[in-house]
């Protein structure tokens, strides 16, 4: 059996899910374990830069943040928000 890692446009994202769901289903493609937690489902790029542009705009509220605070205040966005650790 081939292992492919695939970047897909995120407009095109839900046919393609789609598409492959049929495939899962009909056995013709199988789920690789990616490492990732089975909780951890993520719908697009915009809806992850959404939460951060919100988290940004929470942490930020007026007042301005060195780079390591806002690392900091990422970090625990990602890791609270999403269940995931930046690298």
């Amino acid at each position: 059996m081939q292992t492919i890692s695939l970047r897909v446009e995120d407009s095109f994202f839900p046919h393609f899910q789609a598409l492959i769901s049929s495939l899962i289903k009909d056995k013709k493609v199988e789920i690789v374990d990616d490492g990732f937690p089975s909780d951890l489902i993520v719908s697009s790029v915009e809806e992850v830069r959404r939460r951060v542009y919100e988290a940004e705009k929470r942490i930020g509220d007026g007042e301005f943040l060195t780079q390591e605070q806002y690392n900091i205040q990422m970090d625990e966005f990602f890791q609270k928000e999403l269940g995931i650790t930046r690298r």
